[in-house]
């Protein structure tokens, strides 16, 4: 036997753990004030963001879906293969979760229209509900800085696909 096989007749620890990727109790993400930091990946070897004409889709889509779910998109960055974004419920029953599913929907279709041919999207997104102000700030330094770590631009201000929408309270952008 192998030193990286279990003794037979055992079950491998990752064949019993939970997939670590499970969501909260839905109502956590539909409580007026919960920020949620999304990730949403881009189905696999795609990069649709990488063309500006689709880019600009998906701003347009998320700046647009913000008043039809009842919430409020306080930071976001559209990356040519992923969107990082954090969505704000402005009312008890406006789900941040709802918000990114109509998201999805609506910029898939979109972006078909305008040309796109293939899948769009992951089915799952990864998602962290932010717990403190402190961390929103960081959430927000953390996704307008990713062009500067990913070498499309020297300073997140100059990057088109990013930014803090207008009348959202935040701090100074990053300093990078």
């Amino acid at each position: 036997m192998r030193p990286d096989q279990p003794p037979e007749g055992r079950i491998r620890h990752w064949e019993i753990t939970a997939p670590r990727n499970r969501r909260l109790a839905p109502e956590l993400y539909a409580m007026a004030g919960q920020a949620c930091f999304f990730t949403v990946r881009c189905w696999p070897d795609s990069a649709p963001f990488a063309d500006d004409t689709l880019a600009a889709v998906a701003v347009e889509c998320l700046l647009g879906q913000q008043t039809k779910s009842s919430c409020q998109v306080d930071v976001y960055c559209v990356m040519p293969d992923h969107v990082h974004l954090v969505v704000t419920p402005l009312c008890d029953g406006a789900s941040s979760l709802t918000y990114v599913d109509r998201f999805k929907g609506w910029c898939g279709r979109m972006l078909r229209l305008a040309g796109w041919r293939g899948e769009v999207w992951q089915a799952r997104s990864y998602d962290h509900l932010v717990r403190r102000d402190e961390d929103l700030a960081e959430i927000a330094a953390y996704i307008l800085a990713n062009p500067v770590r990913k070498g499309l631009c020297d300073d997140p201000g100059d990057y088109r696909w990013s930014g803090v929408p207008e009348g959202v309270p935040y701090v100074a952008p990053p300093q990078v």
